[in-house]
């Protein structure tokens, strides 16, 4: 946009000119978001164990051989799943974690130990709501503006709903338990739709799955603004290799896509033939 490649009418906002026309930049925003499903241990738990300051140095150590808390993740667990089975893929993922996120080093006197807990971060993976990226100002200095548009359709709040629900399934089940002492969100009180669409929309977060501004495609999709070499239309010399190519949001973590893309792209530029790329 700021080069002069996007919606003109907003491109003359700003003052600046026009080089491309190109309305699809900056527009069909999407990201996955989460609202948590927290709840407080009956007792402490090894990583809160770990986590006092005094701790902290032999689990470093344990941590250089491949063993011990420090060589692990306190979110390596996650489940796909379908909140309805007559879906023909899933719908939600649900993200764990063994640690509250304040969790951190502590050591009585200097540092109070946090509160040990569990949650899931249940998330709904094919959201219809769309957003769009804008300009501030003309500024490179300044931030644009971004407008994530989430839960803007009833099947998306109804699916981040789902999703909580379906966590607490899973916390209540006897195998758990023994180890949670209560919820602490949304919280016992919190059961109706109404109740729970309020906490989603007051607490959701994004979890880090931003696409979709360059959307590719060929001359029959509306709005795309590269084509399926990655080449910007329009313009000679320049193509965009990152997720805002994405049509649309993957049912997961997108990382492994943009790798892929990048990887395309590199055999592309080199001219090297698909099957030739795909063999190796």
């Amino acid at each position: 946009m700021l080069s002069g490649i996007g919606l003109p009418e907003m491109l003359r906002r700003h003052g600046i000119s026009c080089r491309v026309a190109a309305p699809g930049v900056g527009s069909n925003l999407q990201d996955h978001i989460a609202a948590n499903v927290d709840c407080l241990r009956a007792d402490e738990g090894p990583l809160h164990k770990a986590l006092r300051l005094d701790r902290i140095v032999p689990e470093l150590i344990k941590a250089q051989f491949g063993k011990g808390l420090a060589a692990s993740l306190p979110n390596n667990v996650m489940a796909f799943l379908k909140s309805e089975p007559g879906l023909a893929a899933p719908d939600l993922q649900l993200l764990f974690r063994v640690a509250p996120m304040s969790a951190g080093p502590y050591l009585v006197p200097f540092r109070a130990p946090y509160r040990d807990g569990f949650g899931c971060r249940p998330t709904p993976l094919r959201p219809e709501s769309r957003g769009f990226l804008a300009l501030a100002s003309a500024d490179a200095e300044q931030a644009p503006l971004i407008h994530l548009n989430m839960l803007a359709t009833e099947k998306d709040i109804d699916a981040a709903r789902r999703g909580i629900r379906l966590a607490r399934e899973i916390f209540n089940e006897p195998s758990v338990r023994p180890f949670r002492k209560c919820e602490v969100a949304p919280g016992p009180d919190v059961q109706t739709d109404r109740d729970l669409d309020a906490y989603i929309r007051s607490t959701a977060t994004t979890v880090y799955h931003p696409l979709g501004t360059c959307r590719m495609g060929d001359d029959s999709v509306e709005n795309a603004v590269v084509n399926t070499d990655l080449k910007v239309k329009g313009i000679d010399g320049l193509r965009v290799v990152d997720a805002s190519v994405m049509p649309d949001l993957v049912g997961g973590n997108i990382n492994a896509s943009v790798i892929m893309i990048a990887e395309r792209a590199a055999d592309v530029i080199r001219k090297r033939p698909l099957e030739c790329a795909l063999a190796i």
